[in-house]
């Protein structure tokens, strides 16, 4: 599965297939005098053999992602406003404890589900699906993440991408996605 590695505003490049370690580097954040945090950036993408439309719909789903992804375990509608959903997500971070993340799910249809952590353990986290349809009907999905942290979670956060642990839910994640939206043209 391909995917590229960003740490630190340095993009380690595309790679194919199984990643045997990703790189991280501590980032430079300028912020009104505050002290450096690292920054953390993973991107993959996959080829769905579904139509955008119905990997959207998936995505657009909120309400099924506790089905979709297993280490979700509760997500509750807090608001819900045009194309932009508030949610309470209780969920495992890599296996390491159970987080309640309230989290804004902005839905631009139908090319981009943007998922940003409005209160959580981290100091900055966003996340994307990007949707690019293919001329043979398939379609492109890009899963991103974007994780600003300090102090202890910091040094966790960069041990969880050094271990790829990040990289293994995203992928799971993907698959996930995939699996359902070429499951429902059988």
């Amino acid at each position: 599965m391909p995917f590229h590695i960003v740490a630190g505003g340095t993009k380690f490049g595309r790679c194919e297939g199984k990643a045997s370690k990703v790189f991280v580097t501590d980032a430079s954040i300028a912020k009104a005098g505050k002290a450096a945090m690292p920054e953390f950036r993973l991107v993959l993408a996959v080829t769905v053999r579904a139509p955008i439309e119905r990997v959207f719909a998936i995505l657009a789903d909120v309400e099924r992602y506790p089905q979709l992804f297993r280490y979700m375990h509760d997500l509750r509608i807090v608001e819900r406003q045009d194309k932009v959903v508030l949610a309470e997500v209780t969920e495992d971070m890599f296996g390491l404890k159970v987080f309640r993340v309230l989290t804004r799910f902005t839905f631009d249809p139908p090319r981009k589900v943007t998922m940003e952590q409005v209160r959580g353990p981290f100091d900055r986290a966003v996340g994307w699906f990007a949707l690019e349809p293919q001329s043979d009907g398939t379609t492109r999905l890009e899963h991103g993440v974007e994780i600003v942290v300090g102090g202890i979670l910091g040094w966790l956060g960069k041990k969880v991408l050094e271990s790829g642990l990040a990289k293994r839910r995203m992928a799971e994640e993907v698959k996930a996605i995939k699996v359902a939206a070429e499951g429902q043209g059988k």
